[in-house]
């Protein structure tokens, strides 16, 4: 089963508990910048999975049966690729944009996961399909639009490769997101019959999601 379809699987999963309510997952992403050859190459990103997802997939894995909150090697390697197997086109929820413009990046690769303090956290790298100027303006933002879940970025990207670049970062709003979500689905559920809120699937982009812009030009 791949990630999205995971997610979705436990936000039903969880619907008895709260009808309608999303985001039924909490992630806090963390990003690493890596520049080679005066050009960025990729991004590591980390994702740090809220305790009560967290607790799911350790149980729906059959992981820490006796529940110390440490894992054996066995269980450690049973624990890699959790959310790994993205479906073809996945964005990965990260987005890159130069001047409004779209940075391309290829999937996911270089998986690794491990169960610390009772969370999950997963790490993954993305490629840039073309490295990135050094000194092009960078917009960063981590968000799902179908608001399964909910990203932060509650630290600033770390940047390897050259020398510190000048940071702006803005908090994003999760009331905006979930009232736009709000209004999706009551725009959704106006055009079709009988369908509960849960089995609809709705785009709301970018409201609400947290925002990095990088300048690492001359004097950045």
């Amino acid at each position: 089963m791949n990630a999205r379809l995971t997610l979705m699987s436990l936000a039903l999963t969880l619907a008895p508990l709260a009808a309608g309510a999303h985001p039924h997952v909490f992630i806090d992403a963390g990003l690493r910048l890596a520049y080679r050859d005066d050009a960025l190459q990729q991004v590591q990103v980390e994702w740090a999975y809220d305790a009560f997802y967290s607790l799911l997939i350790i149980e729906d894995l059959g992981l820490d049966p006796d529940g110390d909150g440490i894992l054996t090697q066995d269980e450690l390697q049973r624990l890699q690729g959790f959310d790994a197997d993205w479906e073809p086109g996945f964005d990965g929820r990260l987005f890159l944009s130069v001047d409004d413009r779209a940075v391309a990046m290829g999937p996911g690769t270089d998986f690794k996961a491990r169960y610390q303090d009772g969370q999950l956290i997963s790490t993954h790298l993305r490629t840039l399909e073309t490295p990135l100027a050094q000194d092009a303006p960078l917009t960063i933002q981590v968000y799902d639009p179908e608001y399964y879940v909910q990203f932060s970025m509650p630290d600033a990207p770390l940047i390897t490769g050259r020398a510190p670049c000048r940071m702006t970062q803005q908090t994003g709003d999760p009331q905006a997101a979930a009232k736009a979500y709000d209004d999706a689905v009551e725009a959704a559920l106006a055009q079709v019959d009988g369908t509960q809120p849960e089995m609809l699937t709705v785009d709301i982009g970018n409201v609400g999601a947290d925002q990095v812009r990088i300048d690492c030009g001359a004097g950045g």
